[in-house]
């Protein structure tokens, strides 16, 4: 087995190198059809037991199978015993999170090389996602990030849809993890079963499943005051294999991160525009991108993840059952077509792959399609910004300005929401006019050339 042999040979594989390999050898054996999506990538990994992060050794991968059925089993028991239903089982997961960076090889990365997020940017936040197995409860996200907030924001973080700690180290710690336990897990998983499943007091009950970290407390210190609210461990070396949130449920939130991530940071090209004032353009819109915007889009990506994607991530561990992977709109050429449509044609599937997978690498609104071509279609080609009173282009950056001043100024937080869904509809207003416009002019009669007409041929008869 090809990945076999390089592990061997002690060279490390990474996710984009196995979907390069398998779809060379698919052309090899004559299926052109074939294509390695995120989803096979991650179907492969589970059925060969291995791990999407650091690499490490085979024995250690072979034992780690080895713990999973005990675990299983162990886990059985314990639900049996506490009477425990899907919605009091819970899987929590740490990820890793390059929030700013951007795919190799496009318009502005040409512009200027030095721009930070070239080579993956490493500008990063941790994250930590909890959900309950059959999806009905995602307890809010809690980011880690090296700079304090703007202050605007830190006056009123209860409008963050987010917990937000600042830390140097950018990553979790016992204290941090066992604050966040004690003042958000047990007090939101108790007002989840009384207020919403409608339990009794004293039928409130949990068991969150989390990996065996050094930054967890021991499970003796993760237990709530009336001890119904408990802790288990992973066995070590087996998260990949069984934890659910690593079976597709963080995957999905960082694929929509990034679609949200790449329609705030790419600028939408006019016709008119050159290659320099596209890098520039490209370059600045990067540059402005912050961390309160990586924030909110974080939490819109963790609230658009569907219950069905929570609920079969659970499906291995529980069942012994392969876990399907919905990625519909998420997978990696998904991306190229957003890319495309903003003009950017230089940057490389494998470029896209590099990027889209750089954070799992490293330790984590679907596309409309264009339809047919119709009269309506064609019709409509370019009529918006033909009659339309502004520029697309020029609202976008009106928005982007009076959002910069909602932020500086607290008594104006409260209208940031509206103007942010605003901006969204004005960037997909963008997205539809420049897919009507490059319609149009395919499709645009040509004019003949008029030397062309003169040599045609005559249709009437051939003289005498």
């Amino acid at each position: 087995m090809w990945y076999q042999q390089k592990r061997s040979a002690g060279v490390p594989v990474r996710g984009v190198e196995l979907q390069a390999a398998a779809e060379r050898f698919a052309q090899c054996f004559g299926r052109t059809d074939f294509k390695a999506s995120t989803g096979w990538l991650f179907r492969f990994r589970n059925r060969h037991a291995i791990g999407n992060r650091k690499a490490c050794g085979e024995q250690v991968l072979r034992s780690a199978s080895e713990n999973v059925e005990p675990f299983r089993q162990k886990l059985s028991m314990l639900i049996k015993e506490e009477k425990l239903c899907l919605a009091q089982l819970y899987s929590g997961d740490e990820t890793d999170l390059f929030w700013k960076s951007m795919p190799e090889n496009t318009q502005a990365s040409r512009k200027d090389i030095c721009l930070p997020g070239r080579k993956i940017n490493k500008e990063q936040l941790s994250a930590l996602l909890c959900a309950n197995a059959d999806g009905t409860h995602k307890l809010k996200s809690i980011i880690i990030g090296k700079s304090k907030l703007p202050r605007s924001v830190k006056e009123d973080t209860c409008t963050l849809p987010v917990i937000y700690k600042p830390s140097k180290d950018v990553w979790f710690t016992r204290e941090s993890f066992s604050e966040w336990f004690f003042q958000n897990f047990v007090p939101e998983v108790k007002h989840f079963q009384v207020n919403v499943l409608r339990f009794h007091e004293e039928d409130v009950r949990a068991l969150l499943l989390l990996d065996n970290s050094p930054v967890h407390p021991s499970t003796e210190s993760l237990t709530s005051e009336d001890g119904r609210i408990k802790c288990m461990f992973f066995p070590h070396d087996t998260s990949t294999l069984i934890q659910p949130m690593n079976q597709g449920v963080i995957l999905s939130c960082k694929r929509l991160y990034r679609w949200k991530q790449l329609e705030e940071s790419l600028v939408i090209f006019e016709e008119s525009d050159d290659e320099q004032d596209k890098g520039e353009k490209g370059v600045s819109k990067i540059k402005i991108y912050n961390i309160k915007s990586a924030i909110f889009n974080w939490a819109k990506s963790w609230d658009e993840v569907k219950q069905i994607t929570i609920a079969n991530a659970w499906e291995n561990l529980l069942y012994k059952k392969e876990p399907e992977y919905d990625l519909q709109g998420l997978e990696d050429g998904d991306y190229r077509e957003i890319l495309e449509k903003c003009g950017e044609l230089e940057t490389k599937l494998d470029d896209d792959r590099v990027w889209l997978n750089g954070d799992e690498e490293e330790k984590g609104s679907p596309p409309k399609t264009k339809g047919g071509i119709t009269k309506e279609v064609v019709q409509k080609a370019g009529a918006e910004e033909q009659t339309a009173e502004f520029k697309l282009s020029a609202v976008r950056k009106s928005l982007d300005y009076l959002l910069d001043f909602v932020d500086a100024t607290p008594e104006f937080q409260r209208f940031h929401f509206t103007l942010k869904e605003m901006q969204q509809e004005i960037i997909k207003k963008q997205f539809q006019s420049r897919i009507r416009s490059r319609i149009g002019s395919f499709l645009k009669r040509r004019p003949h050339n008029i030397k062309d007409s003169f040599n045609m041929p005559s249709t009437s008869g051939c003289s005498n």
